[in-house]
C-alpha cells in the first residue's frame, strides 16, 4: 500500500515539475515575443520619415513647402 501511494506521489511530482516546464518556456517565449514588439516600435518612432507637405493654388496648382531657414 505504500508503494503504490509513493508510486502515486511521484506521478503527481512528474506532472506538476513537466507543467512548469512548459509553462517556464511559454513566458520565456512570450518575453522574447514582447522585447521584439518593443524594440520593433521604437523603431518606427526613432527613424520616423520626414513629413512632406504640400499647398494648393485656388488654380490647382500643387506647391511644395519648404521650412524657413
Amino acid at each position: 500500500m505504500a508503494v503504490q501511494r509513493q508510486q502515486v506521489a511521484r506521478l503527481q511530482s512528474d506532472f506538476y515539475r513537466d507543467s512548469y516546464h512548459k509553462l517556464l518556456r511559454f513566458v520565456i517565449f512570450e518575453i522574447f515575443i514582447m522585447l521584439l514588439l518593443i524594440s520593433a516600435i521604437v523603431y518606427f518612432v526613432v527613424f520616423q520619415p520626414l513629413s512632406h507637405y504640400y499647398a494648393t493654388t485656388t488654380t490647382g496648382l500643387v506647391i511644395p513647402l519648404t521650412p524657413a531657414k
